[in-house]
């Protein structure tokens, strides 16, 4: 589990993300973000995704994945959105195309 620290959760929180962060997108992955003095990081993933048990896998995933990281990555609030068909990416190419999207964003 995600430190709570770490942790975006409520709606406004979001919605700020969403319509004042930049945009990155790497194929099945995309991650909004923007610039703050503290380190926070949601996860999307949409209905079209697949059931609950499989979008809550990727969440788990993601969140495994960004924990990992965690130590390297630079302080922002950040949203990572999964895309559809993202269900068929392995957990070692769901974290592959999570660094680049950070390297690509200047976050890690």
């Amino acid at each position: 589990m995600l430190s709570k620290q770490y942790r975006l959760t409520k709606r406004g929180s979001f919605t700020y993300v969403y319509n004042k962060g930049l945009r990155q997108s790497r194929g099945l992955v995309a991650l909004v973000y923007v610039p703050s003095k503290n380190l926070k990081v949601g996860f999307s993933v949409p209905n079209k995704v697949g059931k609950a048990v499989v979008r809550n896998r990727l969440k788990r995933q993601m969140r495994a994945i960004v924990r990992g990281l965690l130590p390297n990555i630079k302080t922002a609030q950040i949203v990572f959105t999964l895309r559809q068909e993202s269900d068929k990416l392995s957990f070692r190419g769901l974290e592959q195309k999570v660094t680049e999207l950070l390297v690509r964003a200047k976050l890690y």
